[in-house]
């Protein structure tokens, strides 16, 4: 068959998907589940905390590392920013959590096996650094990192028989810490930030 003809045949097959999802106004699965997701956890957080308030979200939590470390696994979020003592609002929430077969879980920072689940395994240094990244900002809960910004790179990594170490200092007071287990699994984090300004 002449290539020219070949070419005719594949682009004429893709216009007719292009024309059918048009037509059908159907969008990729993923983005579809998402939505429902996201839908889900606006109604949890609604029927849990009633009228209450947030600077950001409810929203999906969109963060290349932490998506890059977390492949497949989506996590959604509302964020407050802190402004002093007292708050700035009632009822204002700040929080992280996922949404499996439509009923939400919160991840509260003392259970290291939500933020274990999903998370790819540590076996270089590069690994470690970009998974103690990615669960860092994670529990930080600020998908676009404007309180405190982590850079893979400033990561100090240690290695031992009991695993990785991997320090992030922030400044000279202040160091957040993520440690990963001799099979590379998540096995503890201790963040310790400056107090926003």
């Amino acid at each position: 068959m002449p290539r020219a003809i070949v070419i005719g045949l594949v682009m004429s097959s893709v216009l007719a998907c292009v024309a059918t999802l048009a037509a059908t106004g159907q969008a990729p699965r993923e983005t579809t589940s998402a939505d429902a997701d996201l839908t889900v956890f606006k109604t949890w957080l609604k029927a849990r905390y009633g009228a209450y308030r947030c600077d950001e979200g409810p929203a999906r939590f969109r963060n290349p590392m932490v998506e890059a470390v977390y492949p497949g696994r989506q996590f959604y979020y509302v964020l407050t920013y802190a402004r002093g003592i007292p708050l700035p609002f009632r009822n204002a929430v700040s929080m992280i959590a996922v949404v499996e077969h439509d009923s939400v879980r919160a991840l509260r920072g003392a259970s290291i096996g939500e933020y274990r689940e999903g998370l790819r395994r540590v076996r270089s240094l590069a690994d470690a650094r970009a998974a103690a990244a990615g669960v860092l900002i994670l529990t930080l809960g600020d998908p676009g990192q404007r309180r405190w910004r982590i850079d893979p790179k400033g990561f100090r990594v240690q290695r031992s028989a009991g695993g990785w170490r991997c320090s992030y200092g922030h400044d000279a007071n202040y160091v957040s810490e993520v440690r990963f287990d001799r099979r590379g699994l998540l096995s503890s984090v201790q963040c310790n930030v400056p107090p926003v300004p």
